[in-house]
């Protein structure tokens, strides 16, 4: 990655490369990373296994995609693996029920799930 021109980090950047002018640093970074290094490493969405060649286009994708997925999903496995140990009898019921039982009524998965 070339270093930033001697404006400093905020001032406009341009790629050496393509000659394609950016707002500030960051933004010729993220462009540099994203078309111009080369790399064997394949990132893997872990929700619905999709992958990308650069971590960004993997950011993006999940911001896009699965906006509120990650928490959600975390707790929903959290709570089927303790009710699958303790059983049905033991397990306790969810704080705030009527999140999923409006969901469940409707057929469709809790909000923030896609």
């Amino acid at each position: 990655m070339p270093p930033p021109t001697s404006g400093g980090i905020n001032e406009p950047q341009e790629c050496p490369y393509c000659h394609r002018t950016f707002s500030c640093y960051y933004s010729l970074k993220r462009h540099f990373q994203d078309k111009h290094e080369q790399s064997d490493t394949l990132y893997v969405c872990e929700f619905c296994h999709r992958r990308y060649r650069t971590k960004n286009s993997l950011t993006t994708h999940k911001s896009l995609q699965h906006r509120g997925s990650s928490g959600m999903l975390k707790r929903l496995l959290k709570t089927s693996a303790i009710k699958n140990v303790l059983g049905p009898h033991h397990a306790a019921p969810h704080p705030r029920p009527h999140l999923f039982d409006f969901a469940a009524e409707l057929g469709q998965p809790p909000p923030g799930i896609q």
